[in-house]
């Protein structure tokens, strides 16, 4: 007679209760919610501390919020998983099962130490993030802006998914032992979790989104409807020797600090900071203005007219480079542009360079078509010719803002070329040649404007020698 044998299984069975099961899958749902709003609430809360002067902040997309809610949602979900099976398998124990009683410590060890580990890890990142978005943003800090260098979701959408596809099967790798139908336990447990992590991402119990977009709505840019022109070529605007920044609308309204002001207004302005001692005749102080690409040059020219009779302040226009390579926000708060100094009023020159542009928008250097990638090089070596040179600029009749910042990147462009030579002959350092090229050689430049100006805008001169 054949003798039967057992069947052996290295699974074995461990007895769950009906009731732990249940009270721990409701307990683990409600962790896993506060845990998630948890999450959200302190990104947010970081986010709450970015905003500028202007009032940029670390914004996000619909796609980014919905897909880093996600991502949080399924967080705190496995984390709370791990949770439940502490609470089936760790608590339901019966004396003297000391095998049973090894694979259920067994399990819930490799539970703990990895979500314990990984949770350390990624605050750790998480709060090293925020920080330094905070000190890039908050505290205008852009030596390393973290969050226009490294875009997590447009460049690294699959890591967040790789983190949750690890966690998952890591929290299901010690169940192998036990389980039978261990692949169907583990289908149905991510299909539980992919729902509930859905539902999780579209509730949020503190709404920091509408804060956030009343807050950007004060954004000086926004709210004056200024759209900055694209020019060839820009120069740092360093915020330490600014001492005043105006908005000026397309219509020709002009802002300071968020409200509407006149002439009359700014001239009051003007005189108070000038008479503060800001001037001195070896330091760069400037005013910066930021103008819509549309605006009137009839308005500009009353905007640098009182600026300049009623202060020693150079004039700074704020503009985007022709390839930005960041967003606009950036730009508005760590501003790049192009410098116009105080105008001289020049006797008589030997070296007359005309620049002129046509109503094809086509740039003329003493009358003769050069390519837009050599207007600058053209300019300096026409400098370099006869240093006591003085650039006469003519416009087009209908011409704006935009046109004649572009018309003067390039003449400053071809102007800084030609400091740089000059410096290397004279042994000049560099550190005079970006802060005080006039220092080198005078940037003189006039404009013939289309219109008469003589009666635009009467103002009383500071000075005897502005009659």
């Amino acid at each position: 007679m054949k003798e039967k044998r057992k069947k052996i299984s290295f699974k074995e069975s461990i007895p769950i209760l009906k009731l732990r099961f249940w009270a721990g899958l409701v307990i683990s749902i409600f962790l896993s919610f506060f845990l998630y709003q948890f999450f959200i609430l302190g990104r947010d809360i970081f986010r709450s501390y970015t905003f500028t002067t202007n009032f940029n902040y670390l914004e996000f997309t619909e796609n980014e919020l919905l897909f880093y809610n996600l991502f949080y949602a399924f967080l705190a979900l496995i984390i709370a998983q791990t949770f439940f099976l502490k609470i089936i398998f760790d608590t339901n124990k019966k004396l003297w099962e000391k095998r049973i009683q090894f694979s259920r410590k067994k399990i819930v060890h490799n539970q703990n130490i990895w979500i314990w580990f990984f949770l350390f890890c990624f605050i750790k990142l998480a709060v090293f993030y925020g920080v330094m978005n905070m000190n890039s943003l908050y505290w205008g800090d852009y030596t390393f802006s973290i969050n226009e260098h490294l875009n997590f979701f447009e460049e690294y959408p699959y890591l967040f998914l790789l983190i949750i596809l690890v966690l998952f099967l890591q929290s299901w790798q010690s169940l192998r032992v036990i389980l039978h139908n261990y692949l169907k336990y583990m289908i149905g447990s991510f299909v539980f979790i992919s729902i509930v992590a859905i539902v999780f991402s579209q509730i949020n119990l503190v709404d920091f989104e509408s804060y956030f977009k009343k807050q950007h709505a004060e954004n000086p840019y926004i709210k004056g409807n200024i759209e900055l022109p694209n020019i060839h070529f820009t120069e740092a605007l360093y915020s330490r020797n600014k001492t005043l920044q105006l908005y000026v609308s397309k219509k020709g309204e002009l802002y300071f600090y968020g409200k509407k002001r006149n002439f009359s207004q700014l001239k009051e302005i003007v005189v108070a900071l000038n008479n503060e001692g800001f001037y001195f005749e070896n330091l760069n102080y400037f005013v910066q203005l930021n103008i819509d690409k549309n605006t009137s040059l009839k308005q500009l020219y009353k905007l640098q007219k009182v600026i300049t009779t009623y202060s020693d302040f150079k004039i700074a226009y704020n503009a985007y480079p022709e390839n930005p390579k960041f967003p606009k926000r950036y730009y508005q708060d760590n501003p790049e542009g192009i410098f116009e100094v105080r105008r001289r009023r020049v006797a008589s020159f030997e070296n007359e360079i005309m620049v002129q542009l046509t109503k094809e928008n086509e740039i003329l250097i003493n009358n003769s078509p050069v390519n837009c990638n050599e207007i600058a090089k053209n300019i300096a070596l026409h400098i370099l010719k006869d240093k006591h040179y003085t650039l006469v600029v003519r416009l087009k009749e209908d011409a704006v803002f935009s046109d004649y910042i572009n018309v003067l990147s390039y003449t400053r462009a071809g102007y800084l070329k030609a400091c740089k030579i000059v410096a290397r002959e004279k042994n000049v350092g560099d550190y005079t040649l970006y802060n005080n090229p006039e220092s080198i050689l005078p940037f003189n430049i006039i404009y013939n404007y289309a219109f008469e100006t003589d009666n635009l805008l009467k103002l009383p001169p500071k000075r005897p020698e502005d009659d």
